[in-house]
C-alpha cells in the first residue's frame, strides 16, 4: 500500500480533503504498477518520473523525503528540490551525464535538506524512469543544513559558486557560466525526453527563439560588464516568466532558446512568446538610468515545422528573422518559406487577389518619432497580409512576388485609402498637433492613370486635410524621366500633401535629380542608419545625405534606428525625425490609435 491506502499504480480516493484528488497517469502500461508493487514491500524508496512530474510513490519514497504521498505524487519533480538551479544540476547528472548512481540533496517540508543515494533503474518505456532512494550511512549532517557533498550556492549573478572543481565541472557541462541558464546540451537531452512524451500522446512542443534588438550597442557604449548584467537579468527576467515547466536556454552572446512542452493551446503559443517579450522590455538600470532593451523573437512547432531540433531551431530562426524585418520588438511565427523549393508565385498572387476582395489586408503603423523630445509626430502605414495558412505577412513577403503592376496599383491604392481613414480617428498630441500620415506609393501607382484624382479621392472621401498626407516615393521614381509623372506630382504638391523619397543613398547616382521632382523630405536608407557605430563608410555616406538636404532645404528622416548612439549621431546633423526598434514597433492600428491616446 502507498501511504494514501491503496496499491500503488491505482488512483487514490477522495480523502477529507476538498481538493480535487491526484489521479497518477500510468497510462504508459502495466509495468509501472509491478514495478511499484514490488517495491512497495521494500525499504528503498522509488519515484516513477514522466516529462519531468512525479507519476507515482511508494511509501519508503514519501518517509525518506519527509512529505505525504499528495505532495509528492503528480508534483513537479523540481518541487523536491531546493531551488530551480539545484534541480537543473540533477537533471543534468541524470539526463546528460547518464549518472546512474550516486546522492542528491532533497529539499525537505522544513526548509532543510536531506542527502538520499540514488539508483537510476532502466526506462521503463520511452519517457518514464524509475529512480530508486535510500538513506546513506550517515544522514544525521544533512538534516542539520551541513551538506557532505559539494552543492551549488548562489551568487549574486546568475550562475551558481562551487565548493570544489569536480562539482563546478559537472555543472558547466550543462549550464551556461554567465547566467546560469541551459546550455546546448541540456537543451537537447531535454528536447529529446519531451519529443518521446510528445510522440505519444499526439502532442506538441513549442520551440522560441530571442534575440535582443541592438545589444551590440550596450556592450560598445558602456562596456561588457555591463553588457553582461543585462544579460543575467534578462536570463532572470525569461525564466520567472516562462513558468517552472519550460526550459530557458541561452544559445550564444544575446541569444536565448525556450523550450515549452505540451503548450495548453499549440495555436495561441506565440502569446507565450509575446509574453516573454513583454518581460524583457521592462525598463531597467543601466548606465546611471533607466534604459529599456527589447528582443524579437521566432516561434517553431513541434511536429508540424519539424520533428528533430536542429529543424526546429532552424525554422524558429527564419521566423526570427521576419520578426526583426517587422521593426523588431515583435514575435513571428514560422510558415513556409515563400521562397523555399517549388514554391508558386502564382498561387500567391491569385491569393492577394481574393484577398483584396475577403478582408484579409490590413494596416499596421510605425511612429515616426522627434529624437528630441520623443514625441510621435507622425504615423506610417505598412501592408500585413492575414493570410489564413502562411499566418501575418509583412509587405516584402509578397508584394515581390506580384507581376502584375495592375493587381499593386490595385494594393497601393486600397493602403492608400484605407489608411487616410485611420488617421481622420487619431487624437491630436498634448499640444494640439495633429499627427502626419505617411503612406508608401510604388511606380505601378503614379504611373497609372490620374493618380493625382486618386489622391484627392481619398483625402475627400475619409475627411483628412491633404497638409496631414505625406506620401513616400521609391528612390527609383528618381530615375525616370517621364513629363506626365513630373505634371502628376506637381499637382499633387499643390494641394498641400507631401512628397518624400524613400530609402535614400541606396544609389547616390539620383542625386543630381532631386531637383527635377517638388520633395519635401528625404527618408534615409535603413541599412545606412544600421551603419552608424560600425562603418565609417556608413556615417560618411549619412553625414554626406544630411549635408545635401539641408542644401536643398528637405527635412531628413532617419529609419531603422536601434540605438542610443545612432539617435545622437542622426540628431547632430539635425535628423531628428526617426523611426526604428529604438522607439517601437509597427502595431496594428487599435493599438496605435490607444499609444497615441495614452501619449496625451
Amino acid at each position: 500500500m502507498n501511504p494514501s491506502g491503496h496499491l500503488p499504480g491505482l488512483p487514490p480516493s477522495p480523502g477529507p480533503s476538498s481538493a480535487e484528488p491526484f489521479v497518477a497517469d500510468l497510462s504508459e502500461g502495466a509495468e509501472t504498477g509491478v514495478y511499484l508493487a514490488l517495491l512497495e514491500l521494500l525499504d528503498e524508496g522509488l519515484l516513477i518520473t514522466g516529462d519531468e512530474v512525479v507519476l507515482d510513490a511508494n511509501s519508503a519514497a514519501c518517509r525518506l523525503l519527509g512529505r505525504d504521498y499528495r505532495d509528492v505524487a503528480g508534483r513537479p519533480l523540481a518541487d523536491l528540490f531546493a531551488d530551480g538551479q539545484a534541480f537543473l544540476a540533477a537533471r543534468a547528472r541524470l539526463l546528460i551525464e547518464g549518472e546512474r548512481r550516486g546522492r542528491l540533496d532533497f529539499a525537505l517540508p522544513d526548509g532543510g535538506v536531506r542527502a538520499l543515494e540514488f539508483n537510476c533503474a532502466p526506462r521503463l518505456r520511452p519517457g518514464i524512469h524509475a529512480i530508486i532512494l535510500s538513506a546513506p550511512a550517515v544522514v544525521a549532517e544533512y538534516e542539520t543544513g551541513t551538506p557532505v557533498l559539494a552543492t551549488p550556492r548562489p551568487t549574486a549573478g546568475g550562475a551558481r559558486a562551487f565548493d570544489d572543481a569536480p562539482s563546478m565541472s559537472m555543472y558547466l557541462t550543462s549550464h551556461d557560466p554567465l547566467t546560469g541558464l541551459a546550455n546546448r546540451r541540456m537543451l537537447e537531452a531535454r528536447f529529446g525526453d519531451c519529443a518521446v512524451r510528445a510522440a505519444g500522446r499526439h502532442g506538441s512542443i513549442a520551440i522560441v527563439r530571442l534575440d535582443l534588438d541592438g545589444f551590440a550597442a550596450v556592450n560598445r557604449s558602456l562596456g561588457e560588464s555591463a553588457g553582461d548584467e543585462v544579460l543575467r537579468c534578462i536570463a532572470r527576467r525569461l525564466a520567472a516568466t516562462a513558468g517552472s515547466a519550460a526550459l530557458v536556454a541561452r544559445e550564444r552572446s544575446d541569444s536565448f532558446i525556450v523550450l515549452l512542452p505540451e503548450p495548453a493551446h499549440p495555436g495561441n503559443a506565440d502569446q507565450f512568446a509575446e509574453t516573454l517579450l513583454r518581460a524583457v522590455a521592462e525598463p531597467l538600470e543601466l548606465g546611471g538610468g533607466l534604459q529599456r532593451i527589447t528582443a524579437s523573437a521566432g516561434l517553431a512547432l513541434y511536429p508540424q515545422d519539424g520533428r528533430n531540433l536542429d529543424t526546429l531551431l532552424r525554422n524558429a530562426k527564419s521566423a526570427l528573422e521576419q520578426a526583426r524585418r517587422l521593426g523588431g520588438n515583435h514575435c513571428s511565427v514560422f510558415h513556409t518559406r515563400l521562397d523555399g523549393p517549388g514554391f508558386d508565385s502564382s498561387h500567391l498572387e491569385r491569393g492577394l487577389r481574393h484577398a483584396l476582395q475577403a478582408d484579409e489586408l490590413c494596416l499596421h503603423f510605425q511612429p515616426l518619432v522627434d529624437a528630441r523630445s520623443g514625441r510621435t509626430r507622425a504615423g506610417e502605414a505598412l501592408l500585413r497580409w492575414r493570410h489564413p495558412e502562411l499566418g501575418l505577412l509583412p509587405y516584402r513577403q509578397f508584394m515581390g512576388a506580384v507581376g502584375d503592376p495592375r493587381l499593386l496599383a490595385d494594393v497601393g491604392d486600397w493602403v492608400l485609402a484605407t489608411a487616410c481613414d485611420h488617421a481622420t480617428d487619431w487624437p491630436p498630441t498634448h499640444d494640439g498637433e495633429c499627427l502626419r500620415l505617411t503612406v508608401n506609393v510604388s511606380v505601378e501607382q503614379l504611373m497609372r492613370g490620374d493618380f493625382a484624382a486618386r489622391v484627392a479621392t481619398a483625402l475627400r472621401t475619409s475627411g483628412l486635410k491633404a497638409e496631414r498626407l505625406e506620401l513616400d516615393l521609391d528612390e527609383k521614381v528618381l530615375a525616370l524621366d517621364s513629363p506626365t509623372l513630373a505634371a502628376t506630382l506637381e499637382r499633387i504638391a499643390a494641394t498641400g500633401v507631401r512628397l518624400s523619397i524613400d530609402d535614400f543613398g541606396r544609389g547616390l547616382s539620383s542625386i543630381p535629380r532631386l531637383r527635377r521632382y517638388p520633395l519635401a523630405a528625404l527618408k534615409l536608407d535603413p541599412e545606412l542608419v544600421r551603419g552608424v557605430g560600425r562603418s565609417e563608410d556608413s556615417e560618411a555616406i549619412v553625414e554626406a545625405v544630411g549635408a545635401l538636404a539641408g542644401t536643398l532645404g528637405l527635412e531628413i528622416y532617419a529609419r531603422g534606428v536601434e540605438h542610443r548612439g545612432q539617435q545622437a549621431f542622426l540628431c547632430a546633423l539635425d535628423c531628428h525625425l526617426q523611426q526604428g526598434p529604438l522607439f517601437g514597433r509597427p502595431l496594428a492600428a487599435r493599438e496605435f490609435a490607444d499609444r497615441l491616446l495614452r501619449a496625451q
